[in-house]
């Protein structure tokens, strides 16, 4: 089996190391095929490089400043090598071990380089380690939930730890979001257990560290002994700045009590009786804890390493998070080994000698259960979870596109606002009578609705209109209008999204070109479709040509509620970058309207007047007033572009990838256009146009002669465009928590990276 792990592999700390090497460790034994995936977050390389400013941060892309600032930051690090050479000898030592002994992937520096790369395992273990601790990480990665590689590997959890009392509240939604793609879960404490399970209807198993699935014998092949004389304790801190005066007091009176020296691994003279400073690598560290006659440490691993070597050892805990300590020891028999300051050390040290008999036996105890539990998981089956939202009120499993309330026959079903401003079935039981249509139309896991993978793959062009009044008049170039003129010159209607009197964002049907002009421009925020598709029906039945145009899901859902293929029906979906919160967009339109004490009569999320690559946000009033700003710098535009104000399930699309799509044709921005087709570029706009179906290229070949084309590959288009599922941050939950407690545009602007104060949102 095919195994790929992902933990704090690259953390320079001993436990982090060597949980890691003991995971694949035995995984190989167990005759896996094992890799590390060597993800290079700057959260943590930062911790432990040499330098304040890593290489990457230092080096421009221009090759003569590159030269002169990679030659600034070998200075850098000739400074720190002299000033402390501890420090650059440990760091080659971790990196040797991390590079020769655990086997990792080519390097990562970002969750985007590890979701293009690709990967594909039989399997995915996220563990052990603080990997779900989103005060330390200062954010939740979608990396150590296992959001990347090939779909059907099983994802495992092993191990983890949120590294906290509990889940703060702007990353529980994450947590709902992340967890349910595992297959197995388990985690390293109880009180994660805790919190975790409330996040998912899964079981959560708690297991031990995964040091523990390994015998004695594995350390000491590894280990080296290291270059001390004589007897000595060993005292190590797991804080890399902060002086922990309980650990000192104890390794103090200890000293002075047994009359032995004290090697430590910080750099200051701490002790009365000191013998030296450890700065070794993991081989030395293994070395230095199994020749010591006594081990004072306020780190877990460093106890676990004493408990494998049968050493004697206090250990005082953590000022944090002192309950891993105590369970430990708790589950090992030795409770009293858990002392918080010298003065509580016990007159007759003989009371501390420990029966490693029975404490190995339950260790291997421990161990065991641990090595069922993975090997439990490791052939587990992966499930395929297609419960609707109907079964299991998640929201991650609703697109909102109203098909179960336009198939419902007992009008049972309303589609009901919720406090982030998006509309989810609410079931009236009194009329309800459990037919289960609404189940049976829902999208959600719905393959059905996609389309199936042809013999030839989809037409894709880059596209403008030739007419430049259209283009100018459009977000991107045009293509929409010749789509809908065509529809029209054969009697036929359109649907699409447009706002009405009151700027609210809405489905409508437009039968002439006026209506069908307020379906130009992108409009971005999550249309009311509300009996949308009975709409559509009743036109189609009567054997009208019908263009339909929305995003993925609104036309999955029309697909699905309509049963059946109508040759005069026509799809075009949207690039979707995420549906927006109505209730965001109609607070931002009341705020501006506040301000220029008249209402807004258009909107627009990307006026080009100062081109296509510099779009501004331009609302326009019924004064005769204009306000207009950059959309790079304008607050709600920000806030949809860092993916903060979108449906949950967005961040869940089972539409983003396919390279077929949803539709019959596909349109959007041609991104990247300058780079692939520089003569075909033009400051206007150009389409990205992708015919999905044989229908599309029929339908296409009745207005492509409006049109300017260059033929293009999906992986040419796509190489600049949205493709994948959003990520959600812990911005977004916080963001929504406050949606009515703050001014909108004051709240928005906490989040908006390129104005003052916008990075304590990011």
């Amino acid at each position: 089996m095919k195994i790929g792990i992902i933990t704090f592999h690259n953390a320079h700390n001993y436990g982090a190391v060597l949980q890691c090497w003991s995971l694949q460790q035995y995984l190989k034994k167990q005759g896996h095929e094992v890799e590390v995936i060597n993800l290079r977050l700057p959260v943590i390389e930062k911790i432990y490089r040499l330098t304040y400013k890593s290489k990457k941060e230092i080096c421009s892309l221009d090759f003569v400043n590159k030269m002169a600032n990679t030659a600034i930051y070998q200075l850098r690090c000739m400074y720190a090598c002299f000033k402390n050479p501890g420090k650059r000898e440990k760091y080659s030592k971790f990196e040797h071990f991390i590079n020769h002994q655990v086997p990792v992937t080519r390097r990562f520096d970002s969750y985007e380089e590890l979701v293009a790369a690709d990967l594909h395992y039989d399997a995915l273990i996220a563990g052990s380690d603080q990997i779900w601790n989103a005060v330390m990480m200062k954010s939740i990665s979608p990396a150590y939930f296992l959001q990347f590689g090939n779909a059907d590997a099983l994802r495992i959890s092993y191990a983890a730890s949120i590294g906290t009392e509990k889940i703060p509240a702007e990353y529980e939604m994450l947590f709902d979001r992340y967890l349910r793609d595992f297959d197995v879960i388990s985690v390293r404490e109880k009180k994660a257990r805790e919190q975790v399970i409330k996040h998912t209807d899964k079981p959560v198993a708690v297991v031990s560290d995964p040091t523990f699935l390994l015998k004695k014998e594995d350390f000491e092949s590894i280990s080296r002994k290291p270059k001390i004389r004589g007897k000595y304790i060993y005292v190590h801190n797991v804080h890399l700045k902060r002086v922990d005066e309980a650990l000192n007091s104890v390794a103090e009176e200890l000293s002075q009590r047994l009359g032995l020296p004290v090697v430590h691994n910080w750099k200051k003279k701490i002790y009365s009786n000191e013998k030296g400073y450890f700065t070794g690598g993991i081989e030395e560290f293994l070395g230095v804890v199994s020749e010591a006659e006594y081990v004072v440490t306020n780190s877990f691993h460093c106890t676990v390493f004493a408990i494998i070597f049968h050493k004697r050892f206090i250990t005082v805990p953590h000022f944090q998070h002192p309950d891993r300590m105590r369970n430990l020891l708790e589950e090992l028999g030795i409770p009293d080994h858990l002392i918080s300051n010298g003065k509580k050390i016990p007159a007759d040290l003989s009371v501390l000698d420990i029966d490693y008999a029975a404490v190995d036996s339950k260790k291997e105890k421990m161990g065991a259960d641990a090595r069922q539990f993975l090997d439990v998981a490791l052939s587990s089956s992966k499930q395929k979870d297609d419960r609707s939202y109907f079964d299991y009120k998640d929201k991650f499993r609703c697109y909102g596109c109203g098909a179960c309330a336009d198939n419902c026959p007992e009008h049972a079903i309303q589609m009901v606002m919720d406090h982030e401003g998006f509309r989810y079935p609410v079931v009236d039981e009194k009329l309800c009578s459990h037919c289960d249509k609404c189940k049976e139309v829902c999208i959600y896991h719905r393959e059905t609705v996609r389309n199936q993978i042809g013999v030839e793959p989809p037409l894709v062009y880059a596209a403008y209109n030739k007419d430049s009044a259209i283009v100018d008049a459009s977000t991107s170039g045009g293509v929409f209008t010749s789509m809908y003129r065509s529809i029209l010159q054969k009697d036929g209607s359109v649907a699409g999204v447009c706002y009405d009197a009151n700027m609210n964002v809405m489905y409508d049907i437009g039968d002439t070109e006026e209506t069908c002009e307020r379906f130009r421009g992108a409009k971005y925020v999550y249309a009311d479709g509300r009996n949308i598709y009975t709409r559509v029906k009743e036109l189609l039945e009567q054997k009208k040509d019908v263009l339909f145009t929305g995003t993925p899901c609104q036309i999955a859902g029309l697909k699905s509620f309509l049963g059946r293929d109508y040759p005069s029906l026509v799809t075009v979906e949207n690039i979707c970058s995420g549906a927006v919160s109505p209730k965001i967009f109609r607070k931002y339109c009341d705020f501006l309207e506040d301000c220029y004490k008249s209402k807004i009569v258009k909107f627009e999320f990307r006026n080009k007047f100062k081109g296509v690559n510099t779009p501004f946000v331009l609302a326009e009033f019924e004064s005769g007033s204009i306000d207009v700003e950059s959309a790079k710098k304008n607050n709600l535009s920000s806030a949809i572009a860092t993916n903060c104000v979108q449906r949950p399930i967005c961040y869940n699309c089972e539409f983003a990838e396919l390279k077929y799509g949803v539709a019959d044709i596909t349109v959007g921005d041609y991104k990247g256009i300058e780079t692939q087709y520089k003569e075909f570029a033009n400051d206007r706009g150009v389409s990205l146009l992708k015919i999905n179906t044989p229908k599309g290229r029929e339908f296409f070949e009745e207005w492509k002669e409006e049109l300017e084309l260059q033929q293009s590959t999906y992986e040419q288009a796509y190489a600049g465009n949205y493709t994948g599922r959003m990520s959600m941050t812990g911005a977004r939950t916080r963001l929504m928590m406050n949606i009515d407690e703050k001014p909108i545009d004051d709240l928005l602007l906490t989040f908006n990276r390129f104005k003052r104060g916008g990075i304590k949102g990011i």
